[in-house]
């Protein structure tokens, strides 16, 4: 019961958050104005009557109390309006830049979750040693490097020196890979992906090698220790589950903000994602892929945070829902 009133209790919290993010960025984004008279300002020959009526059709007449619950209540639809400048459903296409986009996040989290855990036991397990040191010098110079750089450096030395690796696109526009689609768009996430892992993987083993650090010198620990049990037993059984639980925090803003964070990969890249769609829609003052982008983004993030919060109880029964 305590469980079920906890995630009651945070929904409605979610809710109410969401709600308000809604407000803000509806009020925000028709702050600067109606977009249809800023678009075609200087387009000759476009009379009053024609902005009115395109101002109409993508719901930017009358008020802005109507305007905004008639927006929300589209959005509970699924319905985020039609795009300004590709004139498709918002929807359509989240939905198909969206799968671009998860093709590289989903497996650079992956990946990152993996060498991350299995280089911060390591590090933990050899502290102040010769891989304790090249471990965290790594994670430091990872961490301390913006992503951009990692992806111009990962094109310089594997597509531009040694030629191996194709440069940006999710597929080639001539000659397929080995002559399949499927091994020809892998080919094409093999740097994104590298980008992504570097980037993430960074601060991940700092945060598994610190916590790791810290329960090792717990009581039970020692006490595990000194009855004489397996250092693998010990390490994976007892220690690692209460040393993942910081990692797991970090792991869960990463996924609710991969969307936000994807526009820096796929600009380097010139993937076709979300991140390129977003970009593309600031540029051109498409508010509803704007919007309904922003909206998704929000809604991840909240649900990851809820999502986390009970994987804690999972992890460690010590922790209470309250």
């Amino acid at each position: 019961m305590g469980a079920i009133r906890f995630i009651l209790r945070r929904l409605a919290f979610s809710a109410v958050l969401i709600l308000v993010v809604s407000f803000v960025l509806f009020a925000l984004i028709n702050a600067i104005g109606n977009p249809i008279q800023i678009l075609l300002a200087e387009t000759p020959g476009m009379s009053d009557e024609m902005v009115a009526n395109l101002s109409k059709f993508y719901g930017l007449d009358g008020n802005f109390i109507d305007r905004y619950w008639a927006w929300l209540l589209a959005i509970l639809h699924f319905d985020f309006g039609t795009s300004i400048i590709y004139n498709q459903p918002v929807a359509d296409l989240l939905k198909v830049w969206g799968l671009e986009t998860l093709k590289l996040q989903l497996p650079a989290l992956l990946l990152s979750t993996l060498i991350a855990t299995g280089a911060g036991v390591l590090a933990a397990m050899r502290q102040h040693g010769w891989a304790d040191f090249s471990i965290v010098s790594s994670a430091m110079l990872g961490h301390s490097l913006p992503g951009f750089l990692v992806g111009i450096l990962l094109i310089l030395i594997f597509s531009y020196w040694l030629g191996v690796l194709p440069s940006y696109g999710a597929y080639s526009t001539r000659n397929l890979a080995m002559g399949s689609i499927v091994i020809d768009g892998l080919w094409h996430m093999v740097l994104p992906v590298a980008m992504l892992t570097v980037f993430n993987t960074a601060t991940l083993t700092l945060l598994m090698r610190s916590s790791l650090v810290d329960v090792l010198r717990q009581d039970y620990i020692t006490a595990a220790w000194a009855s004489g049990l397996p250092a693998r037993r010990v390490v994976l059984r007892h220690a690692l589950p209460n040393a993942f639980i910081p990692q797991l925090t970090y792991l869960g803003t990463l996924f609710g903000l991969m969307l936000g964070t994807a526009p820096v990969t796929e600009t380097v890249f010139t993937w076709p994602g979300l991140g390129a769609l977003y970009i593309s829609a600031i540029q051109q003052l498409d508010y509803p892929v704007i919007m309904g982008e922003t909206m998704i983004i929000t809604v991840m993030l909240v649900l990851a945070t809820l999502l986390t919060d009970i994987a804690y109880v999972a992890i460690d029964p010590r922790i209470r829902l309250a």
